[in-house]
């Protein structure tokens, strides 16, 4: 590895705020220059406690139950302060504020007790370029006594504006999602996404950038509206399919298609078909696409 590779080591959680601070306020470009790329960064916290009053404010959030075990999507609110402390870091050439987050791939791998004590780490390195922009993959592991337990993908894209076919292909592939085979049982549920409720994801997960605040804040990056969580989202329909879905070891990609603009009405249809179980975030008004993943077991 090269002179420009980063290895942070914490022994508790960063401080979320001051690395924020610190990569916003840095003079960052909107995308990499040509023949740049980002360099392997790395991170690690030793021993990352569970605290109990903020493990239940986010079950509250996002309708989990209290059942003794980490929400399967808890994890990732633990690693953001590490994250953001990597993307802080000068050999991170991209700007914090207006990174969209496209993808999420989780794998579970065993029971994860709120009493436990785990380690994080963390990782990035390289690019790639897309129709709609530069993407990078960010990787995050809980560990437990027993090493890795929990993994998680995040793609992340730093748009850049296309034109003609470019914006075509980009808009195709916003709109095309699963759909279940014709003998499928297909269930559906409503809820609602509201501006208070991303304030409320946004305090408990530490993830505040502007285009989820306020629809004055998401209008400086392109948004007619405020935008929820992708990982609310994500977070909401894995706990409406139900706790014992992801009660064995499991993948669990997800993509996320048109943004959820605030408030609005969504409703999640789900199926089970061969060794997967499939579900799809929509528009309760129009049937647009919000968030199409799948529970795969290993």
């Amino acid at each position: 590895m090269g002179r420009s590779d980063v290895r942070l080591k914490f022994a508790r959680p960063p401080a979320l705020v001051r690395h924020y601070a610190r990569g916003v306020l840095a003079a960052r470009q909107r995308v990499l220059p040509a023949g740049t790329t980002i360099p392997r960064l790395e991170g690690e916290v030793s021993e990352v406690r569970i605290d109990p009053r903020h493990l239940a404010r986010y079950r509250a959030v996002c309708g989990f139950p209290d059942d003794g075990q980490l929400p399967v999507t808890y994890p990732h609110v633990l690693a953001i302060s590490l994250q953001v402390a990597l993307m802080a870091q000068p050999a991170f050439m991209l700007r914090l504020l207006g990174l969209i987050h496209i993808a999420n791939e989780i794998t579970w791998l065993r029971p994860l007790s709120e009493r436990e004590t785990y380690g994080v780490r963390c990782w990035i390195e390289g690019h790639r370029e897309t129709d709609r922009g530069q993407e990078f993959d960010l990787h995050t592991e809980l560990l437990d006594r027993n090493g890795p337990a929990w993994l998680e993908r995040c793609t992340v894209l730093a748009r850049q504006l296309a034109g003609g076919a470019q914006a075509a292909r980009a808009a195709r592939a916003a709109l095309r999602v699963p759909k279940p085979p014709a003998d499928a049982a297909v269930t559906e549920e409503p809820f609602a996404a509201s501006h208070r409720l991303a304030r409320a994801y946004a305090r408990v997960s530490g993830d505040v950038n502007p285009i989820h605040m306020t629809d004055f804040t998401a209008r400086w990056f392109g948004f007619d509206r405020a935008v929820a969580h992708g990982m609310w989202t994500k977070a909401c329909s894995l706990a409406a399919l139900g706790p014992e879905l992801t009660s064995a070891p499991c993948r669990i990609p997800v993509d996320f298609k048109l943004p959820v603009f605030l408030p609005t009405e969504v409703r999640l249809r789900h199926w089970h078909a061969g060794q997967a179980w499939t579900f799809v975030l929509q528009d309760a008004s129009k049937g647009r696409p919000h968030l199409a993943g799948s529970v795969e077991r290993l």
